[in-house]
């Protein structure tokens, strides 16, 4: 596996200008070789040259990109022309996976307009488009269950598309906002995901209105990794060439990233061999 950064880690704190490069030093800083990171805007940093850095650095750049899949802007020859443009970005900057993800402010399992049914049933004709767009340039697609549906119910939609360049992505924590348990959605998304992100949190629970969810350092929180971790090895199509990266979330009352980040691959060296 190659062990990476995911920018959420740094949220807050990114400068505005050349961000994508200033993440690449952070991967240097840390020895880590892959970065999970938003593919730059139209008109912003130049794709290319972030790619020649990502390269010269011997670091993986794995996209991001999301949009809205139940109810997408000029619906879904919209959706298409919003992809190629992405994807377009994606192949200048030698990125050849890239995460998806819905807009889960808009639509999720708990929305009631469309019901849950048929936003399942509306989301695989999205994702089609977005995966035949993303087959026309080569790239690879990881669909990642967003804090917005379960995984077993994300992987219906990517086999519902069945296309080759559809595949899963996987996040440690994000099943707990959708109520589902980590390990069981490891189970199911794990066996189809081409990228994963190492995700912990702490969870408070209090009364049922009062359930908080905050970040903690890998290993510090609520997620099971003494289980989940051993399933990367056994189910992941191909292992050593999944990009597994390290995601932080601080509180909103802030912390320190570089004790965060410490202590996180402390704990990866202690619990995986390949590290």
């Amino acid at each position: 596996m190659i062990l990476g950064l995911a920018s959420p880690t740094y949220a807050g704190a990114i400068p505005a200008a050349g961000s994508l490069v200033w993440l690449l030093d952070r991967c240097g800083e840390y020895g880590l070789r892959a970065l999970e990171a938003s593919l730059p805007d139209e008109g912003g940093e130049d794709a290319a040259e972030v790619g020649r850095r990502a390269r010269d650095r011997g670091v993986t750049w794995i996209g991001y990109w999301s949009d809205d899949w139940v109810t997408p802007a000029e619906g879904v020859a919209g959706l298409g022309a919003r992809a190629a443009r992405a994807f377009d970005r994606a192949v200048a900057g030698g990125v050849e996976t890239v995460v998806v993800f819905g807009n889960g402010a808009a639509h999720n399992r708990f929305t009631r307009e469309p019901p849950l049914v048929e936003q399942l049933r509306i989301i695989p004709d999205s994702l089609r488009m977005v995966a035949e767009t993303a087959a026309e340039r080569g790239l690879q697609l990881g669909l990642l269950p967003h804090l917005d549906y379960r995984g077993h119910e994300m992987v219906a939609a990517m086999q519902a598309v069945d296309h080759p360049a559809l595949k899963m992505a996987f996040d440690t924590a994000n099943p707990f906002p959708v109520c589902e348990e980590p390990v069981d959605a490891a189970r199911v998304v794990l066996p189809h995901a081409v990228a994963v992100a190492l995700k912990d949190v702490r969870i408070y629970p209090h009364r049922s209105n009062d359930v908080t969810i905050w970040g903690a350092p890998l290993g510090a929180g609520s997620v099971d990794f003494a289980a989940i971790l051993p399933l990367l090895a056994e189910l992941l199509p191909d292992p050593a060439a999944t990009t597994t990266c390290v995601k932080l979330r601080l509180p909103p009352d802030g912390g320190d990233h570089a004790e965060w980040m410490a202590q996180s691959l402390r704990f990866l060296r202690q619990q995986m061999e390949w590290y």
